[in-house]
């Protein structure tokens, strides 16, 4: 398996989520007639989330496999990324073509499906080894399956002509929080714990355990903070703060954790690197705290009742917490040489990211008093052609190293 192509690829892949939001940026700000623009959004969030997150997380998975256990043969995992990639490709060309038909759907459940078969083949022979990264990654691939009942829920009220309002948002937005908060964060943790551990300071067993169940059990009812709005009972909305409250406690045991490493860290990262991990570290604090807040019904109410807090939170999860930390995981392979030109694209990407949750979340803010941002839909195209100038410059310097 060759890995160092399979990282480049989901480079490229991310170059491709760029150019499609440029191009729904474009739509919004001028005019795109010949494109849907809800089209392009389903294109976009799923080759995101499959050609891009996903296909990392797999082969960074694998690569981790490979290290902990040189006998575990990758074959079956080529293969098994080769058929996510299709897949992704394949929902990208159709979901822009026609939205949700036989053809799309027929790539989404291919992709589904090899997620499955992924979580088996990493589930049996990560049995062969002990080791903390371990726990984070089984975690979330659990996540990420149980986040499929999202998807079969949307699909058999389609099938069946059934859709409601409320259970179609509690379907999205239960897909959505599993595979976020779930399988991309979780698995995210257990990169940077494995990354410590390479790096001098690893965890400690206990300390792991404990912050692994408090995050656990928080992402598991957690998924509760979505649907605050279908006036659950007073029970059931106690538990889902005390889980709030104890995601919270883990997150801050973890940090906690980073800080006291924080020398070893200095000693055997560069500059860089750390620079990377305060940047997505400060994203998922952030992230922690409006979980935190949203436990107060009119936060709540304001989080889900405006689109633009919506896109402003998920863009912080995904581009300033996830992808950020995957890019930087993939430059910590050192398959790659760590060029000026190189570094000098992952800067100008980290401020566009930034600049593009600043515009976004100044959006959300003031649409609390239907305030609207001038030129806003202008600065974020602009934002936007910077992120895709960004990737492709990192795209075109990622280089693998000779010696």
């Amino acid at each position: 398996m060759n890995k160092a192509y399979w990282l480049k690829f989901s480079v490229f892949n991310f170059c491709i989520v760029a150019l499609i939001g440029v191009l729904m940026r474009y739509k919004i700000a001028y005019s795109l007639p010949f494109l849907d623009q809800k089209f392009l959004q389903h294109g976009h969030s799923h080759f995101a989330f499959y050609g891009w997150i996903t296909n990392t997380i797999y082969v960074l998975a694998a690569i981790y496999l490979n290290r902990m256990n040189r006998d575990i043969s990758l074959l079956k995992y080529k293969w098994v990324i080769a058929v996510n990639m299709v897949s992704s490709f394949g929902m990208l060309f159709t979901m822009i073509y026609g939205g949700y038909f036989w053809a799309s759907t027929s790539f989404a459940t291919t992709a589904l499906l090899t997620s499955f078969l992924f979580a088996y083949f990493f589930w049996r022979d990560s049995r062969t080894f002990q080791d903390e990264s371990k726990p984070w990654f089984l975690g979330g691939l659990f996540f990420m399956i149980i986040s499929s009942l999202g998807i079969f829920s949307l699909g058999y009220m389609a099938a069946t002509k059934s859709m409601t309002q409320n259970i179609f948002l509690a379907s999205e937005y239960y897909y959505l929080h599993y595979q976020y908060n779930g399988f991309f964060i979780f698995s995210c943790i257990g990169f940077l714990l494995h990354s410590m551990k390479e790096a001098g300071a690893p965890i400690g067993r206990e300390r792991n355990k404990s912050i692994f169940w408090l995050m656990f059990v928080g992402c598991l009812v957690g998924y509760g903070l979505s649907v605050l709005w279908m006036k659950l009972p007073d029970w059931v909305f106690a538990l889902i703060v005390l889980a709030t409250v104890a995601q919270t406690t883990g997150a801050w045991l973890l940090f906690d954790y980073v800080r006291k490493n924080w020398t070893q860290l200095v000693l055997k990262w560069s500059p860089m690197h750390r620079f990377v991990l305060m940047f997505s570290g400060f994203a998922f604090g952030v992230k922690i705290l409006l979980q935190l807040g949203s436990n107060i019904p009119a936060l709540n109410q304001f989080a889900f009742g405006f689109r633009n807090v919506v896109i402003a939170y998920l863009h912080l999860v995904l581009l300033m917490c996830i992808a950020s930390f995957l890019l930087n995981q993939i430059l910590a392979t050192q398959f790659f040489r760590i060029t000026k030109p190189l570094l000098t694209g992952f800067k100008l990407l980290l401020i566009g990211i930034f600049l593009n949750e600043v515009v976004l979340g100044l959006m959300g803010v003031l649409s609390i008093r239907y305030i609207a941002v001038p030129y806003a839909n202008q600065a974020l195209l602009a934002i936007s052609l910077l992120m895709l100038t960004a990737l492709v410059v990192m795209f075109i310097n990622l280089r693998l190293r000779r010696d």
